[in-house]
């Protein structure tokens, strides 16, 4: 069974967000637990590896959310505009 953990990392930049922003993050959460367990992503979602532990899924054309999977945990990491993520990435090379 997949779980999905929550880290203080991104609960900090989640706080950030604008209401719109939580609303459309809301939506991809959802559409990213659909995913996991359907094992299909929806159209649009754009979930991408990133590097070898560390994935990325769309919100919308700005918001990107950094996922590290560990076996069958998914740590929800960052959520961030490209910037941010990129800022995030150099750190961890």
């Amino acid at each position: 069974m997949k779980k999905v953990l929550v880290l203080p990392s991104f609960e900090r930049t989640a706080r950030k967000l604008s209401r719109q922003e939580k609303k459309r993050l809301a939506r991809s959460l959802e559409a990213f637990n659909d995913f996991l367990i359907g094992g299909h992503p929806p159209y649009g979602f754009r979930f991408k590896k990133i590097n070898h532990d560390k994935y990325e899924f769309r919100v919308d054309l700005k918001l990107r959310v950094i996922v590290k999977a560990e076996s069958d945990v998914y740590y929800l990491v960052l959520v961030g505009d490209h910037e941010e993520i990129r800022r995030y990435l150099r750190s961890f090379r």
